[in-house]
């Protein structure tokens, strides 16, 4: 985890939470060659029993499931009794299925702000991470360098662990490139822009008069968390976008291998649930917001 960059307080959650399994593992005298999905549901109720929280018990779990695909790849177990294991939803699940109506609603509501360049910016940053899948860490990491536009396709070079080229949809291309219209028109940002300039810049005041290159992920949380409340969509995050994005990609007629591709997903995980809702409905594909 410390050669991923991860931080020591994550790396010390994780070591705990890898402790405490061992040790429900030795108070059941379960052997490592019986751990499987059951075993995971036993250890959240082991843990629910001793008054732990829903979310150190569903980090708790995640921290297994990474444990077990690190043996995997390191060619220390043939193969992972836990590929296959969900990670319990949020406490928040209910909100995490997005209406796409309240999105539209969302988009609208960003596209009418009052400082054009902020609005800008607001639109393309959900449509990112609604119909595109990046995840809240590749988008601070954004430049310009990492998008190129001919015409009318457009693709987006994604760095980092998951690095990845993707196309991107027609509504995103045109949102990114009204976005980039308005940094080069206002006073503000015209001289200062740069092809390794971050793509996304932060703002700050009430009317988002001081404006400054790059967007921090906490910025990122409050910009997607207050958007969310004007459209109705209470404690919205980046996670329930990227949620919504699988789903939004097989609408479209994406492969589960494709979607995996696109969002930079190492295992299929979530996506059979949005896979198994999309077969349960009527063929229905999301509009595209218009611009």
């Amino acid at each position: 985890m410390a050669q991923r960059g991860k931080q020591s307080a994550t790396i010390d959650s994780y070591t705990r939470d890898m402790a405490n399994f061992l040790k429900f593992t030795e108070e059941f005298n379960i052997n490592s060659g019986d751990i499987g999905l059951r075993t995971l549901e036993e250890f959240k109720n082991w843990q629910l029993d001793r008054g732990s929280k829903h979310s150190s018990i569903r980090r708790s779990v995640i921290s297994v499931r990474m444990f077990f695909r690190w043996l995997e790849e390191s060619g220390d177990l043939h193969q992972n009794p836990l590929d296959q294991a969900p990670v319990p939803a949020h406490e928040y699940h209910s909100a995490r299925t997005i209406d796409p109506e309240k999105l539209r609603l969302m988009i609208d509501i960003a596209r009418t702000g009052e400082s054009q360049l902020k609005a800008s910016r607001d639109v393309a940053l959900i449509l990112l991470i609604a119909h595109e899948g990046l995840k809240a860490s590749e988008i601070v990491s954004l430049t310009w360098q990492n998008f190129f536009s001919a015409g009318e396709a457009a693709r987006l070079t994604i760095s980092g662990e998951r690095a990845r080229t993707i196309g991107l949809e027609s509504a995103t291309t045109e949102a990114i490139r009204i976005y980039r219209d308005a940094l080069k028109n206002d006073n503000r940002t015209r001289t200062t822009l740069q092809t390794s300039s971050p793509l996304f810049m932060s703002f700050k005041g009430a009317d988002a008069r001081t404006v400054q290159h790059g967007i921090t992920r906490h910025g990122l949380k409050f910009a997607i968390y207050e958007l969310g409340q004007a459209a109705d969509i209470p404690q919205l995050n980046a996670e329930q976008l990227r949620h919504f994005a699988m789903a939004h990609k097989l609408d479209l007629g994406f492969t589960p291998d494709m979607v995996m591709a696109h969002l930079g997903l190492r295992r299929i995980g979530n996506i059979g649930k949005h896979v198994q809702s999309t077969l349960d409905r009527p063929c229905q594909k999301f509009a595209e917001p218009q611009l």
